[in-house]
């Protein structure tokens, strides 16, 4: 507020003229410390909060990452398997057995042109296994690395007289020739369980490193499908239903060509997958599991 004074005192007459204030007018330089102090927490609060979101948003996000990894690599399973099954010959033999570390087994023969991955090796026909195998670990400090074991060995006799005898991704027998064995006929080759349970046992076991680390064992990687896997169960039907569900078998059985029209009409393999790096809320404690079934032979 300016008030102006006038000064008779002096000859001359003047104006003066001053500036004044009121005790509520003076001007503020700037923050309290206690509004600062305020206003730092309010702000560490909301970027705790904004950090939290970000923090839980990239886990949902890596976590729906490793989500479709997994269904994506179920479905890769799936293919091979239903290609395997369908390729399966009655000319030769499908034998469900117990071993691996699920004490679950598959081995089937199938017929066709057939060459190996690491070798070159040619027949007109191969043996499959499908297991659960288990080997060390040098990346899990120690511990057993589980995997899908699903060697293909190529029918190919090279010495002119069959036999149960594995060299590498060969089999000395011809596809052809297992017609002439049986079951239970002495003067066949060989049995033909006995042909399944070799292959069944076949495995490298313990002899097989995962992750390898050098380029042998690099090399072995062609009878694994997958690793981290568990639960791993083969199971059979005949096409039985009860209330309109079809009954599955696990029970140990050998089909063979002696019998063509007593095999199963279908398979149902189950595994499960357990990917460390999906958090374990959305793999439980095991895996996702998984399933896959595929008539046999068609």
């Amino acid at each position: 507020m300016t008030i102006d004074h006038y000064n008779t005192r002096s000859a001359g007459c003047t104006w003066v003229r001053r500036d004044c204030q009121g005790p509520g007018r003076l001007a503020r330089a700037g923050m309290t410390l206690v509004e600062m102090l305020v206003a730092i927490s309010v702000l560490a609060v909301m970027i705790l909060a904004v950090s939290q979101i970000l923090v839980q948003t990239q886990r949902f996000i890596s976590a729906a990452q490793e989500n479709r990894r997994s269904h994506a690599m179920a479905f890769t399973i799936a293919r091979i398997i239903r290609r395997d099954l369908r390729r399966v010959s009655k000319d030769g033999f499908l034998n469900i057995t117990t071993g691996g570390d699920s004490d679950s087994m598959l081995v089937f023969s199938t017929a066709g042109p057939t060459s190996g991955i690491n070798d070159p090796v040619k027949g007109d026909g191969s043996i499959i296994c499908y297991a659960q195998q288990s080997c060390p670990s040098s990346m899990n400090q120690g511990k057993n690395e589980t995997y899908l074991w699903r060697p293909e060995y190529i029918c190919n006799c090279l010495t002119g007289t069959p036999s149960i005898a594995f060299d590498g991704e060969r089999v000395n027998v011809n596809f052809s020739m297992l017609r002439a064995c049986s079951t239970n006929d002495a003067n066949s080759p060989f049995q033909l369980q006995a042909l399944a349970s070799a292959a069944a046992q076949n495995s490298p076991g313990a002899n097989l490193q995962l992750p390898p680390v050098s380029a042998s064992q690099i090399e072995d990687l062609w009878q694994v499908l997958v690793v981290a896997i568990g639960d791993f169960k083969v199971q059979w039907t005949n096409g039985t239903t009860t209330n309109g569900l079809l009954i599955w078998n696990s029970d140990p059985r050998l089909w063979t060509h002696q019998n063509q029209t007593d095999w199963p009409k279908a398979i149902k393999i189950s595994f499960k997958i357990n990917d460390p790096s999906m958090p374990r809320e959305f793999r439980g404690d095991k895996g996702i599991a998984y399933e896959v079934i595929s008539t046999v032979g068609e």
